[in-house]
């Protein structure tokens, strides 16, 4: 059953219903399109195939929430809410999630005509109160790692966010930094120019090699990297049952930097790190996750393995790379410097206090655009 509710402030107290508008906690059939056109002309707009990615990265509605705002005053009549004709529209929504003890925030919109009627503060209110119930000491405005989102709000292109969040009590979280390079040169050289490490072999992943590497990532680099090329892999290799054939098999687009020294202790080379590319939101110039394990840092295999897979990617047809994070002025920043990468947006991840004995926030609505995130950090 659907559950309608009226919205609530972060002590838990019944808010004031406005006219005909109201939240619920349950998504209904078409919804995700209707949803992710409300995204359109913001500083962030999602496509209905990216907004579901988004919700079905956790699906599990004890620990992932979409709250739906909607005006019973305006009845579905566009092509987005076809197939539920006669329904309330919606004006509003904010994704909701936790992972690992943290609150997020992930995405969220209000319809432009529903502005200035507190849309955008009922839905932040309803946030904390779920950020609160789940145990959580702050709802972090960006997305969380699992989902792969956009890693905050891009101050330049939505000031509006930013100045909303922060007079609520947000803080800024940091900022990251995505980058971008053109792969125009001849695909039979090295992009970057630098030199390869002699004691560095590296290669494809290959089938037998896929639980070995993310037995390392989970354990060395991450558990949701772990998670995200598990996936990945996966996915390619249903594909690959179905008939599509991968040319470069189901792990084909994750490279393996293996020690090359005499001195191995393996016949094929203990792993030194891993770069991915086309894992995130099927778009074969998206570079990332890269990483080196802890043992193996300051032998130059992260640029290794960027330079072998950005040979890779234009090989393969990409004209550009790109990737979602990296920290502004830290070590791989100058590595991607030196291999041509740009500035492409920086972002501001933002973390509000939740307060158990706070009084509701006050009535001031958001901005029309989604409140983003996305931990892509190669």
């Amino acid at each position: 059953m659907t559950r309608t509710t009226r919205p609530t402030g972060p002590t838990g107290a019944t808010a004031p219903t406005h006219g005909a508008i109201r939240v619920r906690e349950e998504l209904r059939p078409g919804d995700l399109p209707a949803l992710a056109a409300l995204t359109t002309g913001t500083a962030r707009p999602l496509t209905a195939q990216e907004l579901t990615q988004l919700v079905l990265a956790d699906p599990d509605p004890r620990s992932s929430i979409v709250l739906v705002v909607e005006d019973a005053e305006n009845t579905g009549d566009t092509e987005e809410a076809a197939g539920r004709a006669g329904d309330p529209s919606p004006v509003g929504f904010a994704h909701v999630a936790t992972q690992d003890g943290a609150a997020y925030l992930v995405s969220g919109a209000v319809h432009p005509a529903h502005r200035r009627r507190g849309v955008g503060t009922r839905l932040l209110d309803a946030a904390l109160v779920h950020a609160r119930r789940w145990g959580a000491e702050s709802l972090v405005i960006s997305g969380r790692p699992r989902g792969y989102a956009a890693p905050g709000i891009d101050e330049a292109a939505d000031p509006g966010t930013a100045a909303f969040l922060r007079a609520r009590g947000a803080h800024e979280a940091g900022s990251a930094l995505a980058m971008e390079r053109e792969l125009t040169g001849p695909a039979e050289r090295s992009p970057a120019g630098g030199a390869h490490p002699p004691d560095v072999r590296i290669a494809p992943c290959t089938p037998e090699e896929v639980p070995g590497m993310l037995a390392a990532v989970r354990l060395h680099l991450s558990e949701d990297w772990a998670q995200l090329l598990g996936a990945h892999v996966a996915h390619r290799a249903e594909e690959e049952s179905r008939g599509h054939h991968p040319t470069d098999g189901p792990a084909g687009t994750i490279l393996l930097a293996r020690d090359a020294t005499e001195s191995a202790a393996e016949p094929v080379g203990e792993l030194l790190g891993i770069a991915a590319w086309d894992v995130v939101g099927a778009d074969p110039g998206r570079f990332g996750p890269i990483g080196v394990l802890p043992s193996a840092r300051g032998r130059g295999v992260g640029g290794a393995l960027l330079d072998a897979a950005l040979v890779r990617m234009a090989r393969a047809g990409a004209r550009r790379a790109w990737f979602q994070w990296t920290w502004a002025r830290g070590p791989a920043h100058r590595m991607y410097l030196s291999r041509g990468f740009r500035p492409l947006a920086t972002t501001t991840p933002f973390e509000l206090p939740v307060r158990p004995d706070a009084a509701p926030i006050p009535a001031v609505p958001i901005p029309a655009v989604p409140i983003p995130k996305e931990r892509s950090r190669p």
